[in-house]
This record gives structure tokens, sequence and C-alpha cells, in this order.
């Protein structure tokens, strides 16, 4: 299996335009192997080089094959045979002239086909490190966990710094968040020495120290990112959730202890203040997917939402309760909890709720559900969690909802990207779409908007994150999973990939290099 990946490429480029692609072999078995490789042309012969013609690979080993050429007049086709002994297969290269259906809005929702993903219908092919999503600071520079560091753009070119984390699984979802501050610092959970630690940069990015977190046995956490208003003039306030209590008769049923972390700068890089206790009953934090933001703050006041475990015996309870608190960094007061509202059902870990703020400091919270429609209540005053909220009410009706990802644009406009299953896109049963819901100031929540479209029925997610820039452009990265085992286990690696919006989410594409690099003014 994965003797030659990947099994299809398409490229575009204008005719003479010069490319390289990059193929690899990889031995999976326990013996040294020999692979032979040729070229073959299924139509007419066009000028294609390949300078390794055997590779030799010891168990385990992958070693990576160049094909080089230039973009033909018309479309060409040409094949890359990797032979092993009576074992053969053979991955496709397309090379088209012209542009990439990528450089237009697409044609919504994408519905993605068995084995035809963006770079076969699209012509899909990032020069950006496509690993995890991107966040923008200040400046609306771009910066993205990758497998091996923290990439950036600079100088013309993707460059990535070192971390003791390498972050490669797509349930990371904490781990790939990056955060910032009014000075342009940089702050990354990160694994290092066998412990949670932050990795701090005061230098854009070019490099990075690491400091421990408060000693524990902590099992998720979150960190305060960009979600549209909110750079915070402090190092970002951290949540740190420690499992004590399983309940072996309700799954999903699994809490602890939930504590606020504040780092602060000093001379000597991040110290720590005591953590601040919040909850014994926390479900903790729901991030492979959506990555709902627990922290957001203004000035002093940093307020935080989760989601509590409750008594399954209680049937009047309709769903995990909501609750949000402040924590003033001047008075060193943190606030009693408010109940916002319900997230159905109860005691499950994918309600915990999400909480961002607009441009007038009005808090927005939406609590989690599993399959039923996402409950919005907005604050009554300004960055104050205490002063009341609205009722809580559906963003929709009937809607089969689930990981909510949520930002806020320089409009005051909510963006909502969320897991819904739909039925009415595949003859025979269910699927899973990657959907959009929109809100402006004082009016009602839009009817979802498709964007994703699994090619198969049955259980999907996406493992998508919802990230805005400055210039309030929604970026959305999402990795199509299939319940089909056979499906998943086919193709080697990642399939992420990253939509774009301009507009508030009215049109989509595939985003390019220089739509992360270049925004307009």
């Amino acid at each position: 299996r994965w003797l030659l990946t990947p099994y299809n490429r398409t490229i575009y480029g204008q005719a003479g335009e010069e490319k390289s692609l990059a193929y690899q072999i990889h031995n999976n078995g326990h013996k040294n192997i020999t692979v032979d490789l040729a070229l073959e042309y299924p139509a007419d012969n066009w000028p294609v080089k390949l300078f390794d013609k055997q590779v030799q690979l010891a168990p385990q080993e992958t070693a990576d094959v160049v094909l080089w050429f230039a973009v033909p007049d018309a479309n060409e086709t040409v094949h890359l045979r990797a032979t092993v002994g009576n074992h053969t297969t053979y991955s496709t290269l397309i090379a088209q002239a012209g542009e990439a259906p990528t450089t237009q809005p697409l044609d919504m929702p994408l519905r993605l086909k068995p084995f035809q993903h963006e770079n076969e219908q699209f012509g899909y092919f990032p020069e950006y490190p496509v690993e995890n999503q991107v966040y923008f600071n200040a400046n609306n520079q771009p910066f993205v966990r990758a497998s091996n560091g923290i990439a950036t753009y600079r100088n013309n070119t993707w460059a990535t710094s070192g971390t003791e984390q390498s972050v490669s699984s797509a349930h990371a979802g904490p781990w790939t968040k990056i955060a910032f501050d009014t000075d342009g610092d940089i702050y990354v959970l990160a694994m290092a020495n066998g412990g949670p630690s932050l990795l701090y940069s005061k230098d854009n990015g070019q490099t990075f120290t690491t400091h421990a977190l408060p000693e524990g046995s902590p099992t998720s956490f979150d960190i305060e990112q960009f979600s549209g208003h909110n750079i915070p003039t402090e190092p970002p306030a951290i949540v740190q959730f420690r499992r004590t209590q399983s309940d072996p008769n309700h799954f999903w049923r699994k809490f602890g202890d939930m504590e606020l972390l504040l780092p602060r700068k000093t001379e000597n890089g991040i110290e720590w203040s005591d953590p601040i206790f919040i909850t014994k009953m926390s479900l903790g934090v729901s991030s492979h997917s959506g990555i709902p933001s627990s922290i957001v703050s203004r000035g002093s006041k940093i307020h935080i939402a989760w989601g509590e475990a409750t008594d399954p015996e209680d049937k009047s309870i309709p769903g995990v309760p909501a609750y949000a608190a402040t924590y003033d960094r001047e008075t060193g007061t943190l606030s009693e909890p408010t109940l916002i509202g319900y997230g159905a059902p109860a005691n499950d870990v994918h309600n915990t709720p999400c909480i961002t703020m607009d441009s007038q400091g009005y808090l927005h919270v939406l609590t989690g559900t599993h399959g039923s429609p996402f409950h919005y209540s907005k604050s009554l005053k300004p960055n104050d969690t205490t002063a009341g909220w609205t009722d809580p009410i559906p963003v929709g009706e009937n809607l089969r909802q689930t990981y909510i990802g949520l930002v806020c644009d320089p409009d005051d406009t909510l963006h909502l990207v969320f897991r819904l299953w739909r039925e009415d896109f595949h003859p025979t049963s269910y699927c899973a779409t990657l959907s959009h819901m929109s809100k402006r100031p004082d009016e009602l929540w839009s009817e979802p908007n498709v964007l994703v479209v699994a090619p198969f029925t049955e259980y999907s997610i996406y493992y998508h994150r919802l990230t805005i820039d400055q210039k309030g452009r929604l970026f959305l990265s999402y990795d199509y999973w299939s319940t089909f085992w056979y499906y998943r286990t086919d193709h080697k690696g990642k399939r992420r990939a990253l939509l774009m919006s301009p507009d508030g989410g009215q049109t989509w594409k595939l985003a390019d290099n220089d739509d992360l690099v270049n925004a307009p003014e």
C-alpha cells in the first residue's frame, strides 16, 4: 500500500511554463526493496524528465521522485510507473494550459467525488502549508501551524520556525491555534520536554522560547485566538481542563476541573500567575472539529464560556448547560457564573459552547449541540457576562447541527460553519455537509448555505476550522473523513484544503497563495 503517491495530480500553468512535481515512493513492508521507475504516455509523447530510474528503500523509508516538465500547449497526460518484483502501479499527471478553476469563485456547493477531491476537480495545488488552519496577525500576515513548526510568509517565501512538538494529527485542535497580542508577539501551545508548554516569539515568529505551563495533569487546553475583534494587550489567556471522572454508563459524560491560566511577560520571558479555578464539572473542550472558542477578551476583562456535566437521572435538564463568567485582570476577581442556555443532549462534550465578541464589545454565545439546532444568545451589555443575556433562540428549525466554528466580521456579522446532516444529496441515505450561516446585527440567522458535500453517505466529519483575517475575509480549513475505512486508508496522509470567502460568505473559492499573502486594501 502507498508504494507511489499521490495517485493523481492535475497541474495548470501557462503554455511553456516550467513546472516540477514531487512524488513519494514508500516502502510499507519489512524488507529492503528496489523500485524501478518509468514514464508511460497514454497518448502522444511530450517532454517529461525523470532522472531517477531506480530507488532503493529500507523498511518504512520514503523517498521523493521529481518529474520535470514544461506545460504543453494542449492538455497532456503521463503515467509514472513504479514496479517492485511482480507488483506494479502507477500515478497520473495531467498538465493543462491555462488558469486553474481555483482562481475563480466556485459553483457551490463543492461536491467531492470518490477519489476526486479538490485537485482532481479544480486543480487545487497550494503553495502554502495546508496541514492546519491559517491565522492572521494585526498586520494581516498569515501564520500556519505546520507539521514541523510555525510557518509564515516573509521575504517573498514561506518559512518555518521549528518547535518542540510536531503537529500532524487532525485531532490536535488547541495545539494548532496561533494567538497574538497587540505587541505583535506570537503564542502557541505545544508539548515540550514531555509536558504542555507555551511557545513565545517576540520576533515575528523567527524564533520561539519555551515556557512550561504550571504543574498539573491537564488533559486538554484552549487559548484565546483572534475571532474578529479580540487581540489582547496581554499574553492570551488559556483554559486547562483536567478530567477527574468518567461515567461508565454514559460514554460522553467525562468531566473535571477547569482552570484559567494567565501568562504574563517579564524580563525573564513568560511567567505565570496561580491558576484560577472555574468549575469542577467542566466537560472539557470539543476540539477536533469546529474548535469552538472558550475565551474572548477586551481590556482587562477575560470572558470564559464552558459546558458542564449534570445528573443523568434528572430528565428535566434539556442539555449541556452553557455558562459564562468574567475574570478582571485589574481587580483580580472572577464573577459568578451565568447560565446562558442548554445544548442538547445533556452530558455530551460535543455540546461545549462558543463565545465571540463584536466591535462594540457585545458578547455572542452559541450553545453546542449534537445533531440539533444551536441556540444563540447575546449579552445585554458590552464586555460583561453578568448583566444579562437575550433569551437563547435556535439558529434555525430542524437543523441537525454539530461542531461550532464562529467568527465576527468587521461589520459585526456573525459567521457560523458546522457539520449539517442532509438527505437531499444522495438518493438512498443521509450524508454530512459542511455548511455556513450568518447573522447580521439585529437580524435573524440566514438559512444554511451548503459549502461541501461528502462523496459518501453515512457518518462523516470535516475536521473544519473557521478563521478570519483583519479584512474580514473568511478562511475555512477542512479535511474530509469518511466512516468507510477502506477509503480512508487508501489515501496516505491528509486531504486538507482551504476555502476563502472575500464577501462574507456570498462567494467561495479554493484559496491560492495570493489570497493569503496579498490581501486587498
